[in-house]
């Protein structure tokens, strides 16, 4: 179906009006949902400043209300005469400030209550509000904030009515003393937000939009479907909060929204409008639909259109077709008729002289391969003979080569192996030159041994004779110690002796009375001496003792280190004989490697001779294998040349019977 250039045009225009036409369309929708985004962000602005005049100016009017009656005189002198007559209660003043709180009540329906609470904790209110006794004005929170800003008007947040079930918000000024600029009471009125709520409500929105007040805590004040909940959690609440005015764009229940915003002066409460996106933009919707219809009747308008160009258009590019398709089956007889002028009519035209062209070429081709065939005949007799004569000739050659190729391999054989022992011989002198260089290091090794051995005899029997002395040593020092031991002894006895002989002095110098008091004294100092000689001695007794048991051990010591030196000895003296022994069997293990090296040299001269006689034969073989190969080469392609002329005379044989066979199936 698509191989058609009717279909191919119909589609083709198809699809370039439906791409224009929906691209205008886009356009067209875009450009409109573009100019009523911007006029609803101006007109929306516009509004909220409007609603935000008409609320501020609304909320302005009762706060200056009580800003006026924070100054009325009445109001002063009212209060001044509660604290004058604070004790008696009497009030003449009050009358009269009732009287005007009431008239401006009755004007104006949105005042719940307007009250004056003195510093004295007196508290009035119009009307009449039934209080505690022990009510105190003091303490509540809007008086203590309008004391804290007693320049400014203060605004309470707004809480609802238990009597209304309305919103209600407390606006209230401080009551100063004009003479001693003393704080004298509050006065301020409840204000219902019934009257605010209607003109929020009454301000029309286009695109079914709406109008919203929050307060500062987020409580919606006005709003048709959230009004007294609380939208501090809402996702748009944040950017309210932290700007004065502006816009913001958030979701709700999966509808897009936009919000512009104000903030009041008096209050700062959030006043604005909501709209959904969908709505500002159904207008833009339908006229993209309307395009879109009128869009799609001019594309099937344009499809039949278009279908009935392409079908002038192909009619007679079909005609054209059925007659090549006869030309191409071989009739060369076919005509077109042409009736335009245009692209078609040329080709048409090109086309006739294009067949009459053929017809004449194919009447000379055919004169041309009768002449071809006669030729080819005669060339491929020749070429026969010649390829009989020239295989002769190829085979010899080929035997020939085929000994010399035989030949240069099996020298070429030979030399690997002639290079393969040339190697190893090269290997075995090799090993040989180290065995000699290992059993020479081995010969000098064992001497140094041989030298070791001798140093380490002479060494040991040093070591024997000074562990003689020191044994000797020890002996003279055990029987010193057993003369210490005996005088020391003595000395103990003469100790023992000289304090009992001090004692009997003593006795004997108590006995004399006061003429032996001085020989008292001094055998009293003899016997301490002797006491002191008497510790000593076993202190040395005891160190003498320490010391035999170390001399004993010692003793011990130096026997088994004899016995130690004696094996030392033995070893020492087996160990030189191995050594001796090694020697001799280094000595001739030298001769037997020299011996070796020296055939193994006298090899290596002889078989540097072969190796070249070798290569000399095997280069030659090479050569003559060679040149054997390169008359069998030549030989081969002059057959191989031959058999190709051979071969393409026979396929131009073919070539020229298969073309004249072509040729039988055009008519001309």
């Amino acid at each position: 179906m698509f191989k058609k250039i009717q279909t191919k045009l119909v589609l083709s225009v198809s699809l370039l009006l439906s791409i224009t036409l929906i691209g205008v369309s886009l356009f067209t929708y875009f450009d409109i949902r573009k100019e009523i985004t911007s006029q609803v962000n101006s007109s929306s602005k516009e509004l909220a400043n409007n609603l935000k005049s008409k609320t501020d100016l609304y909320l302005k009017f009762y706060g200056s209300t009580v800003e006026r009656y924070s100054e009325d005189n009445r109001i002063i002198d009212y209060l001044k005469q509660i604290e004058q007559n604070e004790n008696q209660g009497i009030t003449t003043h009050w009358p009269i400030v009732d009287n005007d709180f009431q008239t401006f009540m009755n004007q104006n329906k949105n005042v719940a209550v307007i009250f004056v609470g003195a510093k004295t904790k007196q508290f009035k209110t119009t009307p009449v509000v039934e209080l505690p006794v022990d009510f105190d004005p003091t303490s509540r929170p809007w008086y203590s904030a309008a004391i804290q800003s007693p320049a400014q008007t203060v605004w309470t947040e707004p809480y609802i009515d238990a009597s209304t079930g309305q919103y209600v918000v407390t606006v209230v000024k401080t009551v100063m003393d004009p003479q001693t600029n003393e704080v004298l009471g509050v006065v301020g009125l409840d204000l219902n937000l019934a009257g605010l709520t209607e003109i929020i409500n009454n301000t029309h929105v286009d695109y079914k939009g709406y109008s919203f007040l929050i307060d500062t805590q987020g409580i919606a004040l006005v709003h048709p479907s959230e009004q007294g909940k609380d939208l501090s959690k809402k996702s748009f609440y944040a950017k309210l909060k932290n700007a004065d005015a502006g816009s913001t764009l958030y979701t709700n229940k999966g509808l897009e929204h936009e919000t512009f915003y104000q903030t009041l002066d008096q209050t700062g409460w959030k006043i604005g409008m909501d709209y959904k996106t969908g709505e500002l933009f159904k207008s833009a919707q339908k006229l993209s639909n309307l395009i879109l219809l009128i869009s799609s009747i001019a594309v099937i308008i344009g499809i039949i259109i278009t279908y009935i160009l392409a079908r002038t258009i192909a009619k007679p590019i079909m005609l054209l077709n059925k007659q090549v398709q006869q030309v191409a089956n071989g009739d060369l007889t076919v005509s077109v008729k042409i009736n335009s002028k245009d692209e078609i009519g040329q080709l048409t035209f090109h086309f006739n002289e294009m067949v009459n062209n053929i017809r004449t070429l194919i009447t000379s081709v055919e004169k041309s391969i009768m002449s071809v065939n006669d030729s080819a005949a005669q060339l491929t007799s020749i070429s026969e003979e010649t390829i009989a004569s020239s295989e002769e000739v190829s085979r010899a050659i080929s035997e020939v080569a085929r000994g010399a190729a035989q030949q240069a391999q099996d020298s070429e054989e030979t030399n690997k192996r002639a290079i393969l022992l040339s190697s190893q011989i090269e290997r075995v002198n090799g090993n040989a030159d180290h065995m000699t260089e290992l059993s020479r290091l081995a010969k000098e090794t064992n001497q140094t041994g041989l030298d070791q051995m001798q140093s380490l005899r002479q060494k040991n029997l040093e070591s024997e004779e000074v562990i003689k002395s020191v044994g000797e040593a020890i002996s003279q020092l055990v029987s010193r110690i057993k003369e210490i031991e005996q005088i020391n002894h003595s000395i103990t006895e003469i100790s023992n002796q000289t304090d009992l002989l001090a004692l009997n002095a003593s006795i004997e110098a108590a006995r004399a009375g006061e003429s032996g008091k001085g020989f008292a004294v001094v055998a009293e100092e003899v016997r301490k001496l002797a006491v002191q000689s008497s510790g000593a001695t076993q202190q040395v007794k005891k160190t003498i003792s320490n010391i035999n048991h170390e001399t004993q051990a010692l003793v011990k010591k130096m026997e088994q280190t004899i016995t130690i030196s004696s094996i030392q000895k033995e070893a020492v003296g087996e160990t030189e004989v191995a050594f001796n022994q090694i020697s001799h069997m280094i000595h001739d293990m030298v001769i037997s490697i020299n011996s070796i090296k020296e055939d193994v040299d006298s090899i290596n001269t002889l078989k540097d001779n072969v190796v070249t006689s070798i290569q000399s034969i095997s280069a030659v073989a090479e050569q003559s294998a060679a040149a054997s190969e390169q008359v069998s080469a030549s030989t081969e392609e002059q057959v191989n040349a031959i058999n190709n002329v051979t071969q393409s005379v026979i396929e131009l044989s073919e070539a020229s019977t298969n073309l004249s066979e072509m040729i039988k199936h055009f008519k001309i």
